[in-house]
């Protein structure tokens, strides 16, 4: 009766993120992308497939720049995310909008790091992608403040603007916006966790759980570059993002920490055991950061895979559509970039997330 009701309840759920998905990037035009020679060849090799018409829809230019590149593809995502949410219905229409958020979220950090750094309104904006008119317009009254302060009050959002104004003191003490960027991750997650609470406690579970894994390695990364770059004890708690009571306790406890080992040996105590052991060999030989992070990426992707294998009635095939999508686009910015440079494919093959 159970996994009637689910599949009965995320029937028409699945069989869209499953369309979306059918559509994707696989292995071998993965593959055949990389085999490009140059830059040009591989827009010519991106252009046969389904983004072949997104390019031509979104600039008349046959070659984008990686960076003009980068902005057709997020705002295809966007789009392709805002379609899907409309098209869903109820709660599970409730929560593909909280969890659409992140697009706000990311512009207003995008925003107030442009500002913050004193970078032109127009260079700005080319970073952000709304996903409507509203947001568009926002976006860009936000930027006619003089400063930072002034743009947060201004922010038309109640609570997002107190979180906002909750950490300005630790932006003016560290001349900073990484504790505005934690108070915008923080304010973004209770939106999802609140759109949780009409689901059942097993779909509330397969979502925190993905959550909680993002949290806590996000906080080991950010605390393994504070040892790095030398943070005092203050930035360091600005720093670290607080979520479930276990992840606020084992970000508490690394945050107290002085050597790169010992935050690993922290991440073994958790459900990550498994993944601190493979940081640490990694880490030992490499003392590459940006190694780590992708490795945890990777991870995350195929913990995010897991949701959409086996039994698939459930809230987690949603996230799993977003997350994969995003890494599908983020995947085709690497390969740009990397080949813009004269990379070879083994280099870049190494920097993107194939699920």
């Amino acid at each position: 009766m159970k996994a009637y009701k689910a599949a009965k309840e995320f029937g028409f759920v699945n069989a869209r993120v499953r369309g979306q998905l059918a559509r994707s990037l696989n292995i071998a035009d993965y593959e055949r992308l990389l085999r490009s020679k140059d830059y040009k060849k591989f827009i010519g090799a991106l252009r046969g497939t389904r983004y072949g018409p997104v390019i031509s829809a979104a600039t008349p230019v046959e070659q984008p720049s990686p960076e003009e590149l980068a902005l057709v593809l997020a705002v295809d995502y966007a789009d392709v995310s805002h379609r899907l949410t409309r098209s869903l219905s109820g709660k599970v229409r409730r929560f593909a909008n909280a969890y659409s958020l992140v697009f706000l979220t990311e512009g207003l950090k995008t925003v107030i790091r442009g500002k913050h750094v004193g970078l032109e309104k127009s260079e700005i904006l080319s970073f952000v992608v709304p996903t409507s008119t509203a947001q568009s317009k926002m976006f860009a009254r936000l930027l006619r403040k003089e400063n930072v302060e002034k743009l947060i009050e201004d922010i038309p959002i109640l609570d997002l603007k107190v979180a906002l104004l909750t950490k300005l003191p630790a932006y003016e003490e560290f001349d900073s916006p990484v504790p505005l960027d934690v108070a915008l991750e923080e304010w973004y997650l209770r939106k999802i966790m609140d759109s949780l609470e009409e689901f059942s406690s097993d779909d509330k579970q397969r979502i925190v759980q993905l959550l909680e894994a993002r949290v806590d390695l996000r906080n080991t990364i950010m605390m393994l570059r504070a040892l790095i770059l030398g943070f005092n004890r203050r930035m360091i708690n600005a720093s670290i993002v607080r979520f479930t009571e276990d992840s606020q306790a084992f970000g508490d406890s690394i945050s107290q920490l002085d050597s790169w080992s010992g935050v690993l040996m922290q991440l073994r105590k958790t459900k990550h055991a498994e993944m601190a052991t493979r940081l640490r060999r990694i880490y030992t030989n490499t003392q590459d950061l940006a190694e780590i992070e992708m490795v945890v990426e990777d991870y995350l992707a195929q913990q995010i895979k897991k949701q959409l294998t086996g039994f698939p009635f459930h809230l987690g095939t949603v996230i799993g559509f977003f997350n994969l999508k995003y890494l599908e686009m983020r995947n085709l910015i690497s390969i740009a970039v990397g080949l813009e440079k004269g990379e070879p494919a083994s280099i870049i093959r190494q920097m993107i997330t194939i699920w």
